[in-house]
């Protein structure tokens, strides 16, 4: 025999006002103009042509400056503003080289050098995780014509990449000369020489290439001489290094 349940009406009012809030409760978490503005981590699932991405199921979010190079499996701070619109702020930081960011270091004095071993500069060095960089890097320099600049890289292992020393070919004596157009297939192997036209007489050259780098580690440039003389080689102070990763 089944007993029948009758509630009163009060049981039933209590439950009616219970379902209602607990609706309102969950329209209000979806909705931006009843919840205010959020803020979460997202990863991203699409990059779209238009500049935006979308990121956990959030479509067409459009990216600050900030958060350069979208790429899919980004995880990215993300924020919506009271109107409902999201903005990508960028990548979260995990201590290394973000992508899309650029490194920039400078010779605060100058380094003389009386020998052909070759060694990184104590200023012009980078620490660099795993990725692809864009090298571009300006010396100021003066060595003896017979002695020269001999250019160079120390890089992690496993570093691959192309570089061109950007300076005056090696046989030059004088400021009125040749370009070196010679490039290297290598980083953290490969050396080539620029000219000095006499100690004293400064003279610039620009180095600049691409690194993939596959091993965390440094990557700075390096130099000495061509061949050892006591008559010393100088890089100045103000001469620059920059990375910028690019993938």
């Amino acid at each position: 025999m089944t007993t029948a349940v009758i509630k009163s009406g009060q049981g039933i009012r209590s439950e009616l006002s219970r379902a209602l809030k607990d609706q309102s409760r969950r329209a209000g978490a979806e909705d931006p103009n009843v919840r205010g503005s959020d803020y979460r981590m997202v990863t991203v699932t699409a990059v779209n042509a238009d500049g935006t991405v979308d990121a956990d199921g959030i479509p067409s979010i459009r990216c600050m400056e900030t958060y350069l190079l979208p790429t899919v499996g980004d995880v990215v701070y993300a924020t919506q503003s009271g109107t409902g619109n999201w903005l990508a702020w960028g990548r979260g930081s995990t201590g290394g080289f973000a992508l899309g960011s650029t490194v920039d270091k400078t010779k605060t004095g100058n380094t003389a050098r009386t020998n052909a071993t070759l060694t990184a500069d104590p200023h012009l060095s980078v620490a660099a995780i795993p990725g692809t960089y864009r090298i571009d890097a300006l010396l100021f320099y003066d060595a003896d014509a017979a002695v020269d600049l001999k250019l160079g890289w120390t890089a992690p292992a496993g570093t691959t990449g192309s570089w061109w020393p950007g300076g005056s070919d090696s046989s030059n004596t004088t400021q009125a000369a040749t370009a070196r157009w010679g490039a290297v297939t290598d980083i953290g192997t490969g050396t080539l020489p620029v000219a000095g036209i006499g100690a004293g007489t400064i003279v610039t050259c620009r180095p600049t290439g691409t690194a993939v780098v596959t091993t965390a580690g440094t990557l700075a440039l390096a130099w000495a001489q061509q061949s050892g003389s006591a008559t010393a080689t100088t890089v100045r102070q103000f001469s620059w290094l920059s990375l910028r990763r690019t993938a």
